[in-house]
């Protein structure tokens, strides 16, 4: 007999207890043995495990050590662990009778007694996200198509979950398929009703493809049927937004769409437009809360939510806002407190990233908006469109549909590499003119716009504007187009920002107080700053100025008198100024002389379509008139003023907002440039 049989003797177990030279008895079994017999009755419960460090005693979850020697173990182990001390004791029988190596916990493979365990920092399959997305190279959407399962119960049809990819083919979305390709679903597949159709998905199977031309076309028309937009250009942008759904998880960003405006404006309306055409669009008002941070995180819904003032339920007006605070940046997840099988309540992460369109009368707040371009809708003047009402049974949507899903499938990667040529641009390289442009505009700014360029830029490639394609932008090029109307947009922010922020207006002051470095009191600029409100603002006191100065960076200070000065520095104030979108006076001017030459080429590149001297001064003098009793004026009351036609008007009014003589207050409203 080896020495490793003598171990696994009696005589030698912890449990033997010696009554003659040749007999003993047994603890756990209280029976008389021979020193030379062997017991196979080992703990199973508690697990010693031998490590580098020492002894380690497990109990399911818990563990206690580590311990140097095995007879460290004790009944202490035993009351800590909540165990019997009688199976703590099995356990030590075991490790007596079965010695182990110390295990190197370390090691790349751990095994254990049943278990072999290794770490995978890498991943032996990829994550797929049921809905849609990119692997491998390859894009896929995810849709369920009816089939034929046999088994030995007989043969039935069923509705199962496939992948149609890039590559004309379809995988059927089952673990064990998904395992050969060594895919894995990200989340559970959620059976939305086709919006695709058998049809559409077949012919592409088969080989259809599309022209980007005809898709951009077929989407635009379908917006300028049913709503009437004052400027011809959110045609243009709401036609990329829609077709940008399709795109979205390939932006790090994803512009949300807010619409405003009166009661019968059509605001509705552009809501229903979107819902037929977007991505797995879903609206609000009939889901609860979960189903929406379900929906959108397993299907990647378009979100569209409709009088968002009306969520008067407190806990889901805080979860919406959460999710539309966090939704529009790719990779940030919103954590939600959800409850177990065993009603246990658990902290659960959710993926809140998908596009979303907003509308409502009262407004946003000032967080959510700096995540929306804003659209306020107007009554419409044209009965053909205010009359028309668009119809989910409509063949045509379901023919924009499918083009959009063949469109995503075929120009995916074209798609991918002009966001990536704007993205190197924003990051510092010299680059083309988005880039240059990218680069004048704050970078909240900068990400929501840079999808919706992208896009722009791509539909160049295939639309050639003509004065025989009226459905096509006026502009020279869309990419043109899409910027100048950004550059709006962020204009009438800053507008909006400059008027309604305490703190910019602040800095205003400063930049016309502060002309060299030095100390100045903050009653002296709290006077300054009054001067820029009509009526007295109450809030305004010095202590305000002096905590403002402070979150601005503005910590030099000293007591004199009755008063606190502050030390301040011309540079630092222009650099926070620069910083926050406000051009000090003497950069504004040096602006404006470099751009002389093209305010007059825009004047006179007007003129040449017939437009007169008169009716610059006409539509400039009813402007100040108008505005004599009011804030602005907008295009239509203008219009009715002067009696000159929208489109000669419109040209009119921007040549003199490059001028520098008007201000478009917001969309369509105006005001002289005091």
């Amino acid at each position: 007999m080896d020495s490793q049989e003598n171990k696994r003797v009696c005589i030698n177990c912890l449990r033997y207890i010696a009554l003659t030279p040749n007999l003993g008895r047994c603890r756990l079994h209280d029976r008389e043995v021979q020193p030379t017999d062997s017991c196979e009755d080992y703990a199973s419960d508690i697990m010693l495990l031998n490590t580098k460090k020492g002894w380690y005693v497990i109990c399911g979850r818990d563990s206690v050590g580590p311990f140097n020697y095995l007879e460290d173990i004790d009944v202490k182990v035993a009351e800590e662990l909540k165990v019997d001390v009688k199976d703590v004791f099995r356990a030590k029988v075991r490790a007596y009778r079965e010695p182990s190596k110390p295990l190197d916990v370390a090691e790349d493979i751990v095994e254990l007694n049943d278990l072999t365990v290794q770490p995978i920092f890498n991943g032996l399959s990829k994550k797929v996200h049921p809905a849609i997305g990119i692997v491998d190279d390859i894009a896929y959407v995810g849709v369920t198509l009816p089939c034929l399962v046999s088994s030995k119960n007989g043969t039935e049809e069923k509705e199962l979950p496939f992948f149609i990819t890039s590559t004309r083919q379809k995988i059927l979305c089952n673990k064990e398929v998904l395992a050969k390709l060594k895919w894995k679903l990200e989340y559970r597949v959620v059976n939305f009703e086709n919006r695709w159709s058998l049809k559409g998905i077949e012919a592409f199977l088969n080989g259809k493809t599309v022209n980007p031309r005809d898709v951009y076309l077929l989407v635009r028309n379908a917006w300028k049927s049913y709503l009437e937009f004052e400027n011809e250009v959110i045609y243009d942008f709401m036609t990329l937004w829609t077709i940008g759904t399709y795109f979205f998880h390939l932006f790090n960003s994803y512009p949300y769409v807010y619409i405003g405006g009166l009661k019968r404006s059509g605001k509705t309306k552009v809501l229903t437009v979107a819902s037929l055409m977007c991505f797995n669009a879903i609206f609000s008002n009939n889901l609860s809360t979960s189903a929406i941070f379900r929906l959108i995180q397993s299907g990647r819904c378009t979100l569209l939510m409709d009088e968002t003032e009306k969520l008067a339920h407190k806990d889901r007006a805080t979860d919406i806002r959460n999710l539309l605070l966090s939704g529009y940046k790719r990779g940030v997840k919103v954590y939600r407190t959800e409850k177990t099988s065993k009603d246990r309540l658990v902290p659960e992460a959710f993926e809140v990233y998908s596009p979303k369109m907003i509308a409502n009368i009262q407004g946003i707040e000032d967080v959510l908006e700096d995540r929306c371009i804003t659209i306020i809708m107007k009554r419409g003047r044209n009965k053909q469109i205010l009359n028309s009402e668009p119809s989910s049974h409509d063949l045509i949507w379901q023919e924009i549909r499918d083009s959009l899903y063949i469109l995503y499938l075929t120009y995916w990667k074209e798609i991918k590499e002009e966001y990536d040529k704007l993205s190197e641009g924003s990051e510092g390289s010299v680059g083309s003119e988005p880039n240059r442009i990218l680069q004048q505009i704050s970078d909240r700014e900068r990400e929501l716009w840079k999808p919706i360029i992208c896009l722009a830029l791509f539909f160049d490639k295939y639309i050639l504007p003509s004065p025989s394609q009226p459905t096509l932008p006026s502009q020279p090029s869309l990419e043109k187009a899409i910027i100048e109307f950004a550059l709006q947009k962020v204009k009438e922010k800053q507008v909006e920002n400059v008027t309604e922020t305490r703190e910019l207006v602040l800095i205003q002051t400063l930049l016309e107080v502060v002309q060299a470095d030095g100390y100045y009191k903050a009653k002296i600029i709290k006077e300054a700053m009054a001067q820029k409100y009509e009526e007295e603002q109450k809030w305004l006191r010095s202590e305000w100025i002096g905590r403002a100065l402070k979150r601005l960076g503005f910590t030099d200070k000293r007591r004199v008198g009755t008063g606190t000065e502050y030390y301040l520095k011309r540079q630092q104030v222009e650099d926070l100024a620069i910083r926050l979108g406000i051009v000090p006076q003497e950069k504004a001017e040096n602006s404006s002389v470099q751009q002389n030459s093209q305010k007059e080429n825009s004047i006179q590149q007007v003129c040449r379509v017939g437009l007169s001297e008169e009716n610059f001064s006409l539509v400039y003098g009813k402007l100040r008139e108008l505005c004599r009793s009011k804030l602005y004026a907008t295009t239509e009351e203008l219009e009715y003023a002067t009696g000159i036609g929208k489109e000669t008007l419109t040209a009119i009014l921007q040549a003199m907002q490059r001028e520098g003589k008007i201000i478009e207050y917001h969309q369509g409203c105006w005001r002289v440039n005091a």
